[in-house]
């Protein structure tokens, strides 16, 4: 249809139009209406936080720590901490068939393992005790002169996981039954373990196996896929669920400042003194399109103000996105997203005597810190932002046309501006300005719709910076009459 000047009022706008506030962060569109869009957020965003209120700021990187061990997946990762001197503290990483541990920079053997076994930890009486479903459960001092061995768990039934509870250490088996071991001798300073007797069945035979245990301060949480139950005692416990939300991935279990944060194939939710939230509306495109084939490989990990989640690659409308991590922040209830060149599939504190660190081990063998660096490993990073719709005059009924705008932005020289309208399809974005400069300034630019999206973009190999949106210089609007 041919549009006459005749046919419409139009509305020149002598003030700027801002679109500067990113408060409250990511919500995907498939979470709410597209008339129902609150100015304040984001329709993507990809490497980026909104840990400084307003705008978006480029997420640091990821640092490999010591050499790089295989290229196959990690599958144990966790730190020792020697309650006593501290000179056995120790890093240990499981990877194929052998358990390392880290000596300065270099990844040392320090026994073989049955291949491929995931393995899990817990440290009790000055031991970490590890698991890994196959093989009989280990403890080591931490001493480098030693090795794994028996002490505290010859008679210790084999198991998938293990966690300490009312002083007691506790093990699940692959099928429903939770082995608890003898409160500790005084004077020896060990525990026993009675696998005929002291045991507790978790709804047997329901067709849904234990996968994951969790103490809090009440009770321990034992993890099937679909239910959660709790244990309060060797004498107390929950015959049937009151919870009917679990987790396929006990990696994905995460105790925060606020409670205890689960991936399930529904969602990512949150355990607080017997109350459940879900807590993941704001993306749940990337939750209902994560793959079957990694609900079991979902790992997660806290800093403190902020939860992960590493769910694997997920395609979303027609983009597909590689190795995501869902990062939420406790404090603002913001969402975000990454993603890096490799999957995380296991993670760990680390302290390395000056900093505490988050580690993550990957599916190619390496461990890494994350938040530390200004690439992943030496891959840059890749951002994308986009925010919109915009209607700038709160109609969606009018046809804008902007001749003049300007990026807000800290630092962002070699971002792509694009944009797309109304109809267009979620990747026909077209260039409109590439930022050169460490300060804002205008363009020209001929941009026609009723509604419109801004993406930044770009690929990034140095100090993180800031966007803070745009401000529409010179726009009419004009209504058909």
């Amino acid at each position: 249809m041919e549009l006459h000047p005749e046919s419409f009022e139009n509305k020149q706008y002598s003030s700027p139009i801002t679109l500067t506030d990113m408060s409250n962060g990511f919500i995907c569109s498939g979470a709410v209406a597209e008339s129902m869009i609150p100015n304040t957020v984001v329709t993507e965003s990809l490497n980026f936080d909104f840990d400084r209120i307003g705008c978006a700021t480029l997420r640091k990187g990821t640092t490999l720590l010591g050499n790089k061990i295989s290229a196959t997946d990690l599958l144990g990762l966790y730190e020792f901490r020697d309650s006593g001197s501290g000179t056995n503290n120790a890093l240990i990483a499981v990877n194929g068939s052998k358990v390392y541990r880290l000596n300065g920079t270099t990844w040392t053997s320090l026994r073989d393992v049955s291949s491929g076994c995931k393995a899990e930890f817990t440290t009790y009486l000055d031991y970490t005790f590890m698991v890994n479903g196959t093989d009989p459960t280990m403890t080591w001092d931490g001493n480098p002169l030693n090795s794994f061995g028996s002490t505290n768990a010859a008679s210790a039934p084999v198991g998938i996981d293990i966690e300490v509870f009312r002083n007691r250490v506790w093990i699940i088996n692959s099928e429903d039954r939770v082995y608890y071991s003898s409160l500790p001798d005084e004077t020896l300073h060990s525990i026993t373990w009675s696998t005929d007797t002291w045991w507790i069945d978790i709804s047997p035979q329901d067709g849904d196996n234990v996968v994951k245990l969790q103490r809090t301060k009440t009770a321990l949480l034992v993890f099937k896929r679909n239910h959660l139950y709790r244990i309060y005692s060797t004498q107390e416990t929950e015959p049937d669920p009151k919870i009917n939300v679990g987790t396929y991935s006990g990696r994905s279990v995460v105790e925060a400042s606020d409670g205890i944060y689960f991936h399930h194939p529904s969602g990512i939710y949150r355990y607080n003194e017997g109350v459940v939230d879900r807590l993941s509306q704001p993306v749940s495109d990337f939750i209902e399109n994560v793959t079957v084939a990694n609900y079991s490989k979902v790992t997660g990990w806290e800093d403190g103000d902020h939860v992960y989640f590493a769910i694997g690659d997920v395609t979303v409308n027609g983009v597909a996105y590689t190795n995501v991590v869902l990062r939420y922040t406790i404090s603002t209830k913001v969402w975000t997203v990454r993603s890096y060149p490799t999957q995380f599939i296991v993670s760990s504190k680390y302290n390395d005597g000056t900093t505490l660190f988050n580690l993550i081990g990957d599916e190619s063998g390496n461990v890494q810190k994350i938040n530390v660096g200004i690439t992943d490993n030496e891959t840059p990073i890749f951002y994308s932002l986009i925010q919109g719709p915009k209607t700038l005059d709160g109609s969606f009924a009018t046809r804008k046309h902007i001749s003049q705008m300007s990026v807000l932005h800290e630092k962002a020289q070699g971002t792509l501006i694009e944009c797309k309208v109304d109809d267009d399809s979620n990747n026909k974005f077209r260039k409109i300005y590439q930022i050169n400069e460490g300060i804002s300034k205008p363009f020209t630019t001929n941009i026609r719709g009723n509604k419109i999206w801004f993406r930044a973009s770009g690929t990034s190999v140095g100090e993180p910076f800031a966007l803070s949106g745009y401000e529409i210089l010179e726009v009419t609007s004009e209504l058909i009459i």
